[in-house]
């Protein structure tokens, strides 16, 4: 079998199960202020529907090897929070490693309650800092906003400053209620096609930063109109997917869709994108080591050559 249609067998078998277990995912209720700020716009308000993990879609794989993208069955998101009135929020990063308390995602919130973080359970913590399992691991990579995407960066001492991509998500394509071309984000603007691009190759100075071998295993896109936002998270080693592991490898792109006429409303019952905002979970290290290639041949060579050398030896002596 090809390596593209083993990809699009993995994708296939993904989307039938993630769309048999999260038709509807069930909306956490509707958070206004807290960790999310104040709600925006006044006026009459709107109460936030339920989101749907239909809302945004993957459609395309590429492996950025020079392969051809292969167009899957729609994907869904693996679960999403929302809709809620109010902001998001990017505050209080820190060096952005993922570390407990530090950054919106990472910490408790009425948004998703009694979880110790965004989209995971108290088994998914991870020992970022060397003090247990306590970090949820959320690093933000940064904001598409006005046609652009803002990067963000990681710092740790001894290792510098990581600079997230400038081109890691883009918005194009996208279209009003009726249809009509429009900028992806302003008044109006109700869906669209994105992209997320990770880069070709893992960067060694982020692994050795994070302490692991892998790219970014989930990834969390936060939808924000004036007055709402809903969550929603892609898990992407549910996807199954040949590991990219190392420098050398190549990772993969991701291609979709999103519509968020039915999620994200404002006053006069419209829509509208102020910002994206795009999350990554720092990734569970593959601790198991790569195989090592010996030649059968190997211990009698070596063998053989003690073997020799002390035949040497003793002539030596004898001389």
């Amino acid at each position: 079998m090809t390596a593209a249609r083993k990809l699009t067998s993995a994708a296939m078998l993904t989307a039938a199960l993630v769309c048999s277990q999260f038709t509807h995912a069930t909306p956490m209720g509707n958070g206004n202020g807290g960790n999310g700020g104040n709600g925006g716009g006044g006026g009459n308000q709107v109460t936030p529907p339920p989101c749907n993990v239909a809302d945004i879609q993957i459609t395309s794989i590429q492996k950025q090897d020079g392969s051809a993208a292969q167009s899957v069955p729609a994907i869904n998101a693996t679960a999403c929070y929302g809709a809620f009135s109010g902001n998001d929020d990017v505050s209080a990063l820190g060096n952005n490693l993922g570390y407990d308390n530090v950054g919106w995602l990472n910490q408790e919130s009425e948004y998703w309650p009694g979880q110790p973080g965004a989209f995971i359970t108290d088994a998914d913590l991870q020992n970022l800092q060397g003090l247990g399992n306590i970090d949820p691991g959320w690093i933000f990579f940064g904001k598409y906003t006005a046609g652009n995407f803002a990067p963000s960066s990681s710092s740790k001492d001894g290792f510098g400053t990581y600079n997230y991509a400038a081109d890691l998500v883009s918005l194009t394509n996208c279209k009003d209620r009726d249809g009509g071309s429009v900028a992806c984000t302003g008044e109006g603007v109700v869906s669209g096609e994105w992209t997320y691009k990770p880069p070709v190759n893992n960067p060694q100075q982020l692994l050795d930063m994070l302490g692991t071998n892998k790219y970014f295993d989930q990834v969390t896109v936060v939808f924000k109109s004036g007055n709402m936002f809903a969550l929603y998270n892609f898990n992407i080693s549910a996807l199954d997917l040949p590991p990219v592991l190392g420098t050398d490898d190549e990772n993969y792109l991701f291609k979709g869709v999103w519509n968020m006429e039915d999620t994200l409303l404002n006053a006069s019952g419209g829509a509208g994108l102020s910002h994206v905002s795009i999350w990554g979970r720092d990734p569970v290290t593959d601790d198991t080591p790569p195989p090592v290639d010996v030649p059968v041949s190997a211990p009698l060579t070596l063998a053989g050559l003690g073997l020799l050398l002390l035949g040497l030896h003793r002539r030596r002596q004898r001389a």
